[in-house]
């Protein structure tokens, strides 16, 4: 059993020869990988998985394209039934979701009772419309920053507003800006910051 359990956001499965190398188990939350290797974390793998070429990695029409495939998925009876069975198995204290595992997280709160033993839930770059509405059992840090690339053109692409963009009301949810500043991609600087294990490990 793993008392954290973490959520991948979008395109994680992607890879490409030289240019993008396979995530493996960490699906980019690198910073976890101790915590991974004592046990103490696990990654909750969902994405579609595919090997891709340079171009298609720039390739917006792709990317959007691919886009839509892993929504649709974040929404299977097939996937958060999974994830379900995943949380059982664990027993987890927190689940930390990262962009559109966010937008999964979210989906099966929809649907199913989260286990007793979780204590917490962190979004982080949250890829979910702030105009949703959600019934919590537990309380949610929003870890959230204005000036996210992705989520900017996610807002547009979706035409609403992201939760990461920004803090948003609720009396269960905590909203903590979490600067964005490792480059390349802003976007996932988050879960490759130290600053994120230190949080994490404070609410256990």
């Amino acid at each position: 059993m793993s008392k954290i359990i973490l959520i991948p956001g979008f395109a994680v499965g992607l890879a490409s020869p030289i240019v993008r190398r396979p995530l493996g188990t960490s699906a980019s939350f690198t910073v976890f990988n101790a915590f991974m290797e004592s046990g103490e974390a696990a990654v909750f793998h969902w994405g579609i998985e595919q090997q891709v070429n340079f171009f298609q990695l720039i390739n917006p029409v792709f990317l959007f394209r691919h886009y839509e495939k892993e929504k649709k998925l974040a929404q299977s009876t097939e996937v958060l039934e999974s994830l379900h069975q995943f949380l059982i198995k664990n027993q987890p204290e927190i689940i930390v979701a990262h962009s559109m595992g966010v937008f999964l997280l979210n989906n099966y709160l929809q649907k199913f009772a989260l286990p007793e033993s979780i204590k917490k839930i962190v979004w982080v770059q949250s890829d979910d419309s702030r105009q949703r509405k959600i019934n919590l059992s537990v309380s949610v840090c929003n870890l959230y920053c204005p000036w996210d690339p992705t989520l900017l053109v996610s807002s547009i692409y979706n035409r609403c507003w992201r939760v990461g963009l920004r803090k948003i009301k609720n009396d269960q949810v905590e909203n903590i800006l979490f600067p964005l500043w490792r480059p390349i991609n802003l976007h996932t600087s988050s879960i490759r910051d130290r600053r994120l294990v230190k949080f994490i490990s404070s609410l256990i």
